[in-house]
């Protein structure tokens, strides 16, 4: 094995620190479309989000029938598809959202044993249409959109929420643009550390800022910079996301791992963040207030099994890398090795997969 391994080996084996995520969770109901049907059992699958938008556009004055077939039946949402990672590498995240009112939904299962999951009632539905370059998600809000940070101390009770936020070192909250209390959430959450030691680190994706008005964005923004002071802030952005958040500054989005990297150390400043990252299927970026900028290119994989949760887990990897000292670039190492895992294995990594994967990657 190669020697420079050994810092993301002894980072893993080492790996320790107290995780909390909320507020969501949302079931995914998982499908395909077919594009040629063989016969009653065989058929060829839609595989091209973009052959599909130009469906679309092509039928727009008419309409489009298609036949969609089940693919599975899965969690889903920022908790649980962050969360997963830091089961997987034996940290037992609390997880603290909607996984069902009366019992456990099913599709949570795979957490009850290695999270600590404190569920607030029933979750959100999200259709997935799936591709081999992307997907689709149309999700059913209302649980998730009525959920209130009121609502989250009154299920708790006062005391619950203190032990809840204590000692913890990383704190993560999503997703803002599906969430319309998240304000109220935020600045919940950072009054739990008005006397208590606040988190190593807060870490939160605002998911699709184009949900959000301008202004309501600049409101967030300005909470999160007010509380950056307290509790150093994170916040992970897709490429789509990224190039909306440089537009919104009046910055160009290029496609270049430096220039992504360079431009995100102007916005940072600009918002007054700690730090911001980007992660896309061919490069991670982060610009960080003491350690710089940095960048990690990613390969692009082939043989992709599972799209849908893709974002959350690179955002697992990094949080999870973030608990340790490991610079920049190795933390985004790290989070590009899980998400290549991920989509296709349809799982997080193993400590011992996650270091098989970093072993494979180029640019480590």
């Amino acid at each position: 094995m190669n020697t420079n391994m050994n810092k993301y080996i002894d980072f893993l084996d080492n790996i320790s620190g107290k995780v909390l995520l909320g507020c969501d969770g949302f079931v995914d109901e998982v499908y395909q479309i077919v594009d040629v049907r063989q016969s009653l059992t065989e058929f060829t699958p839609m595989d091209n989000l973009r052959e599909f938008g130009e469906l679309i556009v092509k039928r727009a004055d008419g309409g489009v029938g298609l036949e969609i077939v089940p693919k599975r039946r899965c969690s889903g949402g920022f908790t649980p598809n962050t969360g997963r990672v830091a089961a997987f590498l034996g940290l037992k995240p609390t997880l603290a959202g909607l996984y069902g009112s009366k019992a456990i939904d099913p599709a949570f299962e795979e957490f009850v044993d290695n999270c600590n999951l404190l569920s607030l009632g029933d979750p959100a539905l999200t259709l997935v249409f799936e591709f081999s370059d992307g997907k689709i998600l149309m999700s059913a809000l209302k649980s998730v959109a009525n959920l209130t940070w009121a609502e989250f101390v009154e299920f708790f009770g006062e005391e619950k929420v203190k032990e809840l936020f204590a000692d913890v070192d990383i704190l993560g909250l999503g997703y803002w643009s599906l969430t319309p209390d998240f304000d109220r959430f935020l600045t919940g959450f950072m009054s739990q550390y008005e006397t208590a030691k606040p988190p190593r680190r807060m870490f939160f994706d605002f998911a699709d800022i184009k949900k959000k008005s301008n202004e309501s964005f600049m409101e967030s923004l300005g909470l999160i910079k007010r509380f950056n002071s307290k509790i150093p802030m994170t916040m992970s952005l897709n490429e789509h996301e990224g190039a909306e958040l440089f537009s919104r500054f009046g910055l160009e989005w290029k496609e270049e791992p430096g220039e992504v990297a360079a431009g995100l150390t102007t916005l940072r400043k600009e918002i007054g963040i700690d730090e911001l990252v980007v992660h896309t299927p061919d490069f991670a970026a982060v610009s960080n207030a003491s350690d710089g900028e940095a960048y990690a290119l990613q390969e692009h994989q082939t043989k992709v099994i599972r799209t849908a949760g893709a974002g959350d887990t690179f955002n697992g990897g990094y949080l999870c890398a973030s608990l340790g000292e490991l610079p920049i670039k190795e933390r985004l190492v790290i989070a590009n090795a899980c998400t290549a895992f991920f989509v296709t294995h349809a799982t997080a990594p193993t400590k011992e997969e996650l270091i098989a994967q970093i072993e494979k990657a180029s640019d480590k």
